[in-house]
């Protein structure tokens, strides 16, 4: 999966940042597997954990703000962890006992 992120973040990606990505996605499949109650290896998992990974590596830096404008360029935040958690819910994975 982290080669595919590094792929799919191409020039976004730093060589040096490797440590960093191995723990944003240590973190977030923690997140993903407590929600859903599923193992780390369901490949269900995956889009969502990637797509929460790459925001969440992309907004580095910028933790706490709920958005930035700089001159005529604006951007604004999601909170990933909360997004992560509603898509998952929405895309049916998160198992009740």
């Amino acid at each position: 999966m982290k080669e595919e992120i590094i792929a799919e973040l191409g020039a976004n990606y730093n060589e040096s940042d490797s440590v960093v990505l191995d723990t944003i996605i240590a973190d977030i499949t923690t997140i993903a597997t407590e929600v859903t109650k599923l193992e780390s290896t369901d490949t269900r998992l995956y889009p969502y954990i990637k797509k929460a990974v790459k925001s969440e590596y992309l907004s580095r830096g910028a933790e706490g703000l709920k958005s930035r404008s700089e001159g005529s360029i604006s951007a604004s935040y999601n909170e990933i962890t909360d997004q992560l958690r509603n898509d998952l819910i929405r895309g049916g994975l998160r198992r009740c006992y």
